[in-house]
């Protein structure tokens, strides 16, 4: 009897739990249904799933017993078990949750518009956007002509999708399946690629919906037609629709297409995608995005400060058609090229809320954070952007903001952990020779560096710098003092572009002017290493002392995977240099002359100086009238390339594509500019009788002038 009771009670037991099996089941799918109705987090299911699970054990307890409990009769064991289960369920979903939004999936940011006006935008939270890597299309069929397409058909998907706020786009060179299943699996569920082939005028594109964790196809479609843009429209929504995206959420946002907003000329995209800006723009002259990348790579390079504020104005002046992020991003760049930092700071913290990961936004966050030396303010934002989404990028954005701002154990015990969870990533290990370096630990760096060669062995052209610096460094003891001789501004030869050098507290920061902040290593007793494994490549920083004892220059020195090594020389621009400048600028000559001389005495060796000195003298030698005239000899097109005019009795210089540059006359017939050091802009007469425009390039190991020859370099004035 006994033991037909415990069968029939275990029968009702199962009955029951099956009962609350499907019950739970259905719940759960109402209550999924519940938050995609009204954008709440679906990380209620997950938790409510673990709640149904957890209680589990108290449950088959309570369905076997339920006669005894149901009239209060509880035993020891069960008085134990029911607490404990619930408590550990607590605790389990406290940590498993704790720190998950449970709120809506969406918010509303509020923003000022051009016109003075407040608006209002809702979009989807960062940790609720579905992350969409995609890579570069493959042809089927081979074509030399047509190579643009393989990068131009990503980069107009990623233009698209972009516009979807529920979606975090990137792009990425990455080749072979191996290769983008390592970087995509991390924090993302799919990937897209794809293949691409042109029959006589009609196109084909392959888009293909990927498993990040596998790279198996998940779903693809070939798009037909004569016009490319309307079929990667076309491709654009298949790709959302097989990423989980419904339609009530892809209405969420504006969707234009891209002849619309990007081009709506063939061969204007094609040239702006092989980066022949200027090309681009002829073929396209409201081609805002064109002038707004443009600008972008002036500013970043610090090209030319005329040829920024041209270009972001141009952008600024089509931006219109431009959807609502691009034509923010346009706004913002067109405060730091007229470096209004705080505005720019204030505008790039409030569309950040909008749009967390777009990786011009962040760029440019960082560049006001190096531009105002905000040590702490670029590591928290670091952090916060990291704990909100996970992502490669963002990882290596908080790692060398962490190292800057001198936390290099927390660096060090992240990248362990990491290890842990990619024990097959060969280049990982690597990342902690910097903070074990700063941190002052060589034991442990040569233990990193060995492994870093005995797994990478074609990284020998990195290894043997790092070598050099291990080995420096565990013969010297890195103190302020040593230190304290780098600090100063060093600007480079060839561009506007600063190095500048600063100590904070003890330990050495660097930041180049529109870029980020860095943490440079003492390399040698005049040495510097900045870059890493991490960033693909090493940097080393050689001082050049002069007869004075002061550093007058740096050469750098940069070495790649490759084992292309280029070399940059940058020279002394302190605040006596800078003062000079600017009242040559302004044409205040005696002022500019006296601090040139001071400047040329503490470094003798700075070529430029006597030059800018050359033009003062020159000009001081002569009447305005004279100079004009002067002018007038040589304005004109030459070789319908280069453009020379006078503007408020000024001599300007322009090449098509190339920032706008002030001419200051050393000589009656060679020029010099502020803006290129490198550079003397020299006019002749051929045996023919004809003028020619010439350029003369420095060589810092001859220190002599030598005349450019090659691309076109040597024009000819066009005939008038």
């Amino acid at each position: 009897m006994g033991e037909e009771k415990r069968k029939k009670k275990w029968l009702n037991t199962l009955k029951f739990f099956a009962a609350y099996l499907v019950a739970a089941w259905t719940f759960l799918q109402f209550i999924d249904w519940i938050l995609n109705r009204y954008d709440i987090s679906p990380n209620w299911v997950d938790l409510l799933l673990w709640i149904f699970i957890g209680v589990i054990p108290s449950l088959l307890i309570y369905f076997y017993h339920q006669d005894r409990i149901n009239e209060g009769i509880l035993k020891l064991r069960e008085k134990i078990i029911f607490p404990l289960n619930l408590i550990l369920l607590a605790v389990i979903t406290y940590f498993g949750f704790g720190s998950s939004d449970l709120g809506a999936t969406t918010k509303e940011i509020s923003f000022t518009n051009d016109a003075g006006n407040l608006e209002t935008q809702l979009i989807t939270k960062e940790e609720f956007r579905i992350g969409l890597p995609i890579y570069e299309f493959e042809p089927i069929v081979k074509d030399t002509a047509n190579t643009w397409l393989n990068e131009g058909i990503q980069e107009l998907l990623y233009q698209d999708l972009l516009q979807d706020k529920t979606l975090s786009v990137f792009t990425s060179n990455s080749s072979g399946t191996v290769n983008k299943v390592t970087e995509s699996r991390i924090f993302n569920d799919y990937y897209v690629d794809g293949t691409y082939e042109i029959i006589g005028k009609t196109y084909k594109v392959t888009p293909t919906v990927r498993n990040a964790k596998n790279g198996k196809i998940l779903s693809e479609q070939t798009f037909e037609g004569n016009d490319l843009l309307s079929l990667l429209d076309d491709a654009s929504v298949f790709i959302k629709n097989n990423i989980g995206l419904t339609e009530v959420k892809r209405d969420l946002y504006i969707d234009l297409n891209l002849s619309e907003f990007y081009s709506n000329s063939l061969e204007a995209i094609k040239e702006h995608i092989n980066r022949n800006y200027y090309k681009a723009q002829q073929l396209d002259s409201r081609f805002a995005i064109s002038y707004f990348e443009n600008a972008q790579r002036s500013i970043r390079y610090s090209f030319g400060e005329e040829g920024e504020k041209k270009l972001i104005n141009q952008a600024y002046k089509y931006s219109g058609k431009l959807p609502l992020q691009r034509q923010l991003q346009i706004r913002i760049l067109r405060h730091i090229a007229y470096e209004e930092w705080d505005m720019a700071e204030k505008l790039l913290k409030l569309q950040l809320e909008i749009d967390p990961s777009d990786e011009i936004y962040n760029r440019l966050l960082y560049a006001v954070y190096g531009e105002t030396k905000q040590v702490e303010a670029y590591a928290k934002y670091c952090q916060e952007r990291f704990d909100k989404n996970r992502s490669i990028d963002n990882g290596s954005n908080l790692l060398n903001a962490s190292i800057v701002a001198g936390n290099y154990d927390e660096v060090i015990n992240a990248i362990k952990n990491l290890e842990i969870v990619q024990p097959n990533n060969q280049g990982i290990s690597s990342f902690k020779i910097r903070p074990q370096l700063l941190k002052g630990d060589i034991k442990a760096a040569k233990e990193t560096q060995e492994r870093t060669k005995l797994l990478n062995p074609k990284w020998e052209n990195f290894t043997v710098q790092v070598d050099t610096v291990i080995d420096y460094l565990s013969k010297t003891e890195v103190t302020k003092s040593i230190l304290q001789k780098f600090v100063g501004n060093y600007r480079s030869q060839n561009t506007e572009q600063i190095y500048e050098y600063w100590l904070d507290d003890d330990r050495l920061l660097s930041y180049v002017s529109n870029q980020e902040l860095s943490a440079p290593i003492l390399a040698g007793d005049n040495k510097l290493m900045l870059g890493s494994y991490i960033y693909q490549n090493i940097v080393i920083n050689k001082f050049l002392k002069g007869k004075t004892g002061n550093f007058y220059a740096t050469k750098n020195t940069e070495y790649n995977y490759n084992k292309i090594r280029n070399t940059y020389y940058y020279w002394r621009y302190d605040e006596t240099i800078k003062n000079a400048e600017d009242a040559l600028s302004k044409g205040d000559y005696n002022n500019a002359e006296k601090l040139y001389k001071i400047a040329i005495e503490r470094y003798p060796e700075h070529y430029f100086l006597k030059l800018a000195l050359q033009h003062i003298e020159y000009t001081k030698s002569k009447s305005e009238e004279e100079i004009l005239e002067q002018y007038s000899n040589i304005i004109g097109s030459y070789g319908n390339a280069r453009q020379f005019w006078i503007e408020d009795n000024k001599l300007y210089y322009e090449r098509p594509g190339n920032t706008k540059l002030h001419l200051y006359p050393i000589s009656e017939n060679r020029y010099i500019s502020l803006s290129r050091y490198a550079n003397q802009y020299a006019f002749e007469i051929t045996e023919e009788g004809k003028k020619a425009s010439a350029v003369y390039s420095y060589q810092n190991v001859t220190k002599t002038w030598n005349k450019l020859i090659q691309n076109n370099n040597y024009l000819l004035k066009d005939e008038e």
